[in-house]
């Protein structure tokens, strides 16, 4: 079981949240920029009728055109796990 798993079942079974889930955690600096072109993408998404709207490849596309931006194939699959993480996250969660 992955520690944030771990982490969390712990936050949920005792209603307290860990330390390790709270605050800001340091990126790896070779993945910094990715973080930043995500923030970027992220900023200039289009607006979904009901949720956010999802970054397409056809938007990483235009952003790397006009920034001069030069994704490789993983940082490109990167983005995408980052938007579709942002987007778990964002996303109102049914009152129980």
């Amino acid at each position: 079981m992955p520690l944030r798993a771990h982490l969390e079942q712990v936050a949920k079974s005792t209603g307290e949240v860990p330390a390790e889930l709270v605050g800001e955690h340091e990126l790896p600096e070779a993945l910094a920029h990715v973080w930043e072109w995500f923030c970027e993408l992220s900023n200039a998404r289009a607006p979904g009728a009901f949720a956010l709207a999802p970054i397409s490849y056809q938007d990483i596309e235009a952003w790397a055109r006009l920034t001069g931006a030069q994704p490789t194939p993983s940082e490109v699959g990167l983005l995408r796990q980052l938007d579709d993480a942002f987007r778990v996250e964002m996303t109102p969660k049914p009152k129980k």
